[in-house]
């Protein structure tokens, strides 16, 4: 960087790069054990020990797919940085821009592999993550894992009696038939009764009485 700053600043941003490199190392790239536990898998979204499951599934296979995505690039960088070092070794001595040009493009692919390897590490951290918080809820619990579907007639009806306690006098009218017409559908697979759709919209709309109290 000798020239791309004035000596000053390159003197500055040298006594720096230990503490960059280490804040590269250890940055927060993706969700911690908190934020998995009370963002993703919030009780108002993922009221069931079971919807809880299902979702660190889905976040488990995504990020499996991602690391095996990233291990081909992580590939390709290697022979890159090997067609590179063959490059250099078999070029002519005098042709100095186009070294110059090789050595701009591994220290490039040096990078990368460093960048990879970082995000490979923390990959795996939250595959680990994934795997511990699903172990913890069959442990807890008994329910289907190998189903999906059977547990979502519970969960959803919990999911949006959760969104009818929101409901209120300023819902537009779309997100109150949305819920109810939903959460009704659900009641009735269950065998349970439906909640009186035009009486509940009029006590919302005129602002009277309890979503809660049905």
């Amino acid at each position: 960087m000798t020239d791309l700053l004035p000596k000053k600043i390159h003197d500055q941003m040298t006594k720096l790069v230990a503490e960059c490199n280490d804040s590269m190392a250890k940055k927060q790239m993706w969700r911690t054990d908190t934020e998995a536990r009370f963002s993703v898998l919030n009780d108002a979204k993922h009221p069931t020990n079971a919807s809880k499951y299902w979702q660190a599934v889905k976040e488990q296979s995504v990020f499996a797919e991602q690391f095996t995505l990233l291990s081909f690039n992580y590939r390709r960088n290697e022979i890159k940085i090997k067609k590179i070092k063959h490059q250099i070794e078999h070029l002519e001595a005098d042709d100095e821009f186009a070294l110059m040009e090789l050595e701009v493009d591994l220290d490039e692919c040096l990078f990368n592999k460093k960048e990879y390897q970082i995000q490979a590490l923390d990959r795996v951290r939250e595959i680990q993550m994934w795997s511990d918080i699903k172990k913890e809820l069959t442990d807890a619990e008994d329910f289907d894992t190998e189903n999906v579907n059977t547990h979502q007639i519970e969960s959803y009806l919990q999911i949006l009696e959760n969104r009818r306690i929101t409901l209120s006098p300023s819902s537009s009218q779309p997100e109150i038939m949305n819920v109810l017409g939903q959460l009704n559908t659900l009641r009735r697979l269950l065998s349970l009764d439906e909640l009186p759709l035009e009486e509940t919209m009029k006590e919302l709309k005129d602002g009277r009485g309890e979503t809660t109290s049905r």
